[in-house]
């Protein structure tokens, strides 16, 4: 058996600032979160018929699941998170 391993690798000296940071979810963010979230799944709940169609609606729902979502943040706006 054969096993082949990548590896990448940064080789240039300059590194660009960057503003992206990956925190812990945190409350401030929820509405934004929310909003993108339903935004993200809406097209696939509706085509497959699960309702609601937008199915985060309160904290309530994710409270217990916050010690596991993280949000990438850029300038204070979400543009990822990872869960």
């Amino acid at each position: 058996m054969e096993i082949i391993a990548y590896e990448m690798k940064y080789v240039n000296d300059n590194v660009e600032k960057s503003d992206i940071v990956c925190i812990p979810f945190e409350v401030e963010y929820f509405q934004e979160y929310m909003r993108i979230y339903n935004e993200c799944f809406y097209e696939m709940r509706k085509a497959l018929d699960i309702q609601p169609y937008n199915f985060l609606n309160n904290y309530e729902q994710i409270v217990e699941k916050v010690k596991d979502i993280y949000l990438l943040v850029n300038n204070g706006e979400i543009i990822g998170s990872i869960a």
